[in-house]
């Protein structure tokens, strides 16, 4: 077991390093938004398993007045929603729009998830296998959350472009669970944790070369 000065450390290390990626958050918007919005584009050219249907992800902060919806119903920017998910299927005339952020959906778990391992004493070659594995994880986790979003309130809700209609019960059981992965910030903390812990526990054991003993041997 660790010494609690030690986890004292790292605890304290991670929450600055997290406090220290987060801080320039207002001069790195635009630029991780773009690539936030530049991923959701390509991942979700064809919507999984529906591939009559697209997302499009938008910049709700320079949006001509064209392509808000009509009516006015979206607002261009509402605290830190940045993005405006534009839902097409190809044979409904009706488009579909919901707003997220680039900020809670994608950069706060990457950020976290970076934060617990580049404070983890290791050496530079272990922490490089970390980050590539971690990434791979929590984009994955990012993608999850977005579908769950795009399923619970656009795609499976009761509106014209809907591509599936489940039972009331296995409807709420999915708003739940996009009200607890989605919709919850807290998970934005939560999963990097179980990722970061999952990926330490198949960490690569660090060698050691063993150095021959230079000295007198005691006879038997």
């Amino acid at each position: 077991m660790f010494p609690p000065k030690r986890i004292g450390r790292f605890v304290l290390l991670a929450a600055a390093i997290y406090a220290a990626m987060m801080a320039p958050w207002p001069g790195l918007e635009r630029g991780y938004a773009w690539l936030f919005r530049t991923g959701g584009n390509i991942a979700f050219a064809r919507y999984w398993v529906w591939p009559e249907a697209n997302v499009r992800f938008l910049d709700l902060r320079d949006m001509s007045p064209e392509d808000l919806p009509p009516g006015g119903q979206v607002r261009r920017v509402t605290g830190a929603m940045d993005t405006l998910m534009e839902l097409r299927v190809r044979a409904v005339s009706t488009i579909g729009h919901l707003r997220t952020s680039s900020r809670y959906t994608g950069y706060s778990p990457t950020v976290t998830t970076l934060a617990l391992i580049l404070a983890m004493p290791l050496v530079s070659w272990r922490k490089v296998w970390m980050v590539l594995v971690s990434m791979v994880l929590v984009h994955a986790f990012i993608l999850a959350r977005i579908s769950l979003t795009l399923a619970a309130a656009g795609f499976a809700a009761d509106k014209p472009y809907a591509l599936f209609a489940p039972s009331s019960f296995w409807f709420g059981v999915l708003i739940r669970a996009e009200m607890v992965f989605s919709d919850n910030p807290t998970v934005s903390l939560v999963v990097p944790v179980v990722i970061w812990f999952a990926v330490s526990l198949f960490l690569p054991r660090e060698e050691t070369n063993n150095v021959p003993h230079s000295g007198k041997t005691v006879a038997e």
